[in-house]
């Protein structure tokens, strides 16, 4: 595979002829593990979500995107919409690196609806010589036709005093008739936080509030991609924080994605109201920078990267990288949050699983009671995924595929459970699966690469006593 240098990452787009891209884009449709109902880039490395939001009757979503090979190089968003989060159909490039302000790439941010029109507010990275970075807080008009007007000026020029350049990620909310923006922060003595802005239009200008109390006075040194999400009645803290101490909430990637839930926010004192202890958002094996919609009626929905940093994948091999969740209906049960995946109009025709061959375009059922001691295996003669169904939770086992990712971080992974009848779906497409237990309690996610798909059953023992059942699934693209 090619090693990329840092002149070769953050070289203009204008550097690549139409017809190497159109060579990349051929090799991701034609690989053996391009997706059918998962978001995927066309080419190169797809990672961050970007500008989810709910407007005139459709959801538009963006992803950020390095088109010209799987490594996080010059960053641009390209454009999706859909109708029912489940069908979506890419409408063009959007956002573009330019001078002055997003010469080495357009990074994270989010969406608003204003009316019929969309704002953008955005991070814009520029590296210095000395191999430092400038982080600018940007925005952007989307009218209802997709004609994109960049703010001349940043909204947030540089960050504050006491914070490093690592400020970025902003998630744009209004509430009550003043508008916030939450950052990704880093405090000069490596601690990470989240940082609160106010104004009084989306076009600023912007005013720096402070550090958000959300319960914890530092999680590892920097905080990524903090969203909230009001839902139920209840507000939600979603957020990546890097070199988080395992004593604090333990994980099993090398970066996790984090959720808090509180009653309420006070924006006055910039405080979460009776926050909640603090959960994985997904114990699978790739889960990183979800964002959130919110939507009118207390209703949200998330999409997360099923990639993380800092990781290799065996597409890579192939010159792309990276897709996304489902996109995943948000409740909240106390302090927990619940996530229902939206596949309702993508389920197709039952499929037999007994001595049937298992298509990896399907979702697989199961219940089982507490009391079982189970492991079901998804494979052929070479390659397996194994699911263990026992008193203790529901594991994953992806050791048994040629291809994986990250095994340096463990190859299985557990939902834990508490006693009573259970049931899970596994949402299985080509290159990664979904597990949901208990109507979405518990959600496991992650890539697995298998070099032979064909010829793959369902082997359980003859005395089971978990029930499966299963169903073909419907392609996007």
């Amino acid at each position: 595979m090619k090693t990329w240098t840092t002149k070769q990452r953050y070289a203009t787009y204008d550097t690549y002829s139409k017809k190497e891209l159109d060579r990349l884009q051929k090799l991701q449709r034609d690989s053996k593990w391009h997706l059918a109902y998962h978001l995927q880039p066309k080419s190169g490395l797809m990672n961050d979500p970007n500008g989810f939001t709910y407007i005139n009757g459709e959801w538009r979503l963006a992803y950020q995107n390095f088109p010209f090979g799987p490594v996080h190089g010059l960053k641009s968003w390209e454009n999706l919409v859909s109708n029912d989060l489940q069908n979506w159909r890419y409408i063009g490039s959007g956002l573009q690196p330019h001078a002055p302000y997003s010469m080495q790439g357009v990074y994270s941010g989010s969406g608003l609806a204003q009316g019929e029109r969309q704002f953008l507010m955005y991070t814009g990275n520029v590296r210095t010589e000395d191999g430092g970075r400038i982080s600018t807080q940007l925005g952007a008009w989307v009218e209802p036709d997709g004609e994109l007007h960049e703010l001349s000026q940043p909204l947030i020029s540089g960050q504050p005093n006491g914070y490093t350049a690592h400020f970025r990620d902003p998630q744009i909310l209004e509430r009550d008739g003043r508008y916030y923006a939450i950052l990704g922060a880093q405090r000069e003595d490596k601690r990470g936080t989240i940082l609160v802005y106010s104004a009084e239009r989306p076009e600023g200008p912007w005013q720096l509030d402070g550090p958000l109390d959300f319960g914890f006075d530092s999680l590892g040194y920097m905080i990524e991609c903090p969203n909230l999400a009001f839902v139920d009645g209840s507000v939600v803290l979603i957020f990546c924080p890097q070199g988080l101490d395992q004593s604090v909430c333990a994980y099993d990637n090398i970066y996790p994605n984090m959720y808090i839930v509180a009653d309420d926010i006070d924006w006055a004192s910039r405080k979460l109201v009776n926050p909640g202890p603090l959960h994985n958002l997904d114990v699978g094996f790739d889960c990183y920078a979800a964002q959130v919609v919110n939507e009118p009626n207390d209703h949200a929905h998330l999409i997360s990267w099923m990639g993380l940093p800092d990781t290799t994948y065996a597409s890579d091999e192939e010159d792309w990288q990276g897709c996304y969740s489902l996109a995943r209906e948000l409740h909240v049960i106390g302090k927990r949050l619940k996530q229902l995946p939206m596949m309702d109009s993508l389920i197709g025709a039952q499929m037999p699983v007994a001595n049937a061959t298992i298509d990896l375009v399907s979702v697989l059922h199961f219940e089982w009671q507490i009391g079982v001691d189970e492991t079901l295996v998804v494979g052929n003669s070479k390659e397996q995924l194994r699911l263990k169904f026992n008193d203790t939770g529901v594991t994953v086992d992806r050791s048994g595929v040629a291809s994986s990712n990250a095994d340096d971080f463990g190859k299985t992974r557990s939902v834990p459970l508490v006693a009573g009848k259970h049931s899970a779906d596994l949402y299985l497409d080509r290159s990664c699966f979904e597990l949901y237990v208990d109507d979405g309690a518990g959600v496991l996610s992650g890539r697995y690469f298998p070099e032979d798909a064909t010829n793959w059953t369902l082997k359980q023992a003859a005395d089971t006593q978990v029930a499966v059942t299963g169903h073909k699934t419907k392609s996007i693209f």
